[in-house]
């Protein structure tokens, strides 16, 4: 039977779709999305959704319609999951880590070893940062035992994007995890891409003013110009870009504030990351966050669809999913 999902459900955003053809690939249960980002400024699908949804067709050999540009409705019908090796490029400076989110759960379940390399944005509006995606969510997702390593190959900024990562995913038996160990030593990495260096000195100060010694500085041959600042202590994390306009030092003051108000075990993006990999790993999962967010209610919601799983979610922060 086919699962109905309305993609202007709740937050109504990219993550259903990526969600969604996730899980209907390891389920083997097709899809269809409809009302795709209905209530967005540039409704229906745009290209980095298209790259995930061809992306997800390409490693399990399914059946996609509706796949196109400004397409309101997708259908997705499920094969069987094959490894190897694969490129995507999504053409824009759309987020290359979305990508490798959507495909990494669906490649765990192959009976070989994957190598993705994903061309794009790789630190951008709206998404986890590669930086983040290395040192927060890889080494959180290990906890449930998946096999990944990844390499950033050539940084991507907007609007031209250009980045190269890759991604290796080794078959995968998941287990449920209730142990998130809380580091509060704090490491950060600024990066620049054709600007002056100035500016990552004066973000790095804001870091040693306010104790962080551990602030490494990247200088990035990339086709557009950016800014990034990552800061991380375990499993939270926090990404800002510099913007034009925006004080060196009012970006790295973002970034590290967002961090501060982590303060639970798993920070409120990772929460809702970590969701897919609770829903499909044998045995419970437990773990507190600072903030259930309306993305991660969305998306658990759409989990609900695929797996019969119970998602708990307390007013406090705590997350189970038995």
């Amino acid at each position: 039977m086919t699962v109905e999902i309305d993609g202007a459900h709740g937050e109504g955003g990219g993550q259903i779709i990526r969600t969604s053809l996730t899980l209907s690939a390891i389920t083997k249960k097709p899809v269809r999305i409809t009302n795709i980002r209905a209530n967005r400024p540039n409704p229906g699908l745009q290209m980095q959704h298209l790259t995930s949804a061809r992306a997800v067709r390409s490693v399990c050999r399914g059946r996609l319609t509706g796949a196109e540009l400004g397409s309101g409705e997708l259908v997705f019908e499920p094969g069987e999951i094959v490894g190897g090796k694969y490129e995507f490029d999504i053409g824009t400076a759309g987020s290359v880590t979305l990508v490798a989110q959507t495909l990494i759960p669906i490649l765990l379940g192959a009976t070989k070893e994957s190598e993705l390399r994903i061309i794009g944005g790789t630190h951008v509006m709206k998404s986890p940062g590669y930086d983040y995606f290395e040192r927060v969510f890889v080494p959180a997702i290990a906890r449930f035992g998946a096999q990944v390593e990844t390499k950033l190959v050539k940084p991507g900024y907007y609007p031209r994007g250009g980045g190269t990562i890759s991604v290796n995913v080794k078959p995968s038996k998941l287990r449920g995890c209730a142990s998130w160990p809380k580091e509060e030593s704090v490491q950060a990495l600024i990066r620049l891409s054709g600007l002056p260096e100035g500016i990552a000195v004066r973000e790095k100060k804001i870091f040693v003013q306010n104790g962080i010694t551990d602030v490494r500085i990247r200088n990035d041959d990339a086709l557009s110009i950016g800014n990034a600042v990552t800061c991380w202590k375990g499993f939270r994390g926090a990404y800002v870009l510099g913007e034009k306009g925006k004080r060196a030092e009012t970006v790295a003051q973002e970034a590290l504030d967002a961090l501060n108000a982590e303060k639970k075990s798993v920070d409120m993006h990772l929460a809702d990351q970590l969701l897919v990999y609770a829903a499909l790993a044998e045995g419970r999962t437990s773990y507190d966050t600072s903030m259930m967010s309306e993305h991660f209610r969305t998306n658990a919601s759409v989990i609900s669809k695929f797996v019969e799983r119970k998602v708990g979610a307390g007013a406090d922060g705590d997350v189970a999913v038995d």
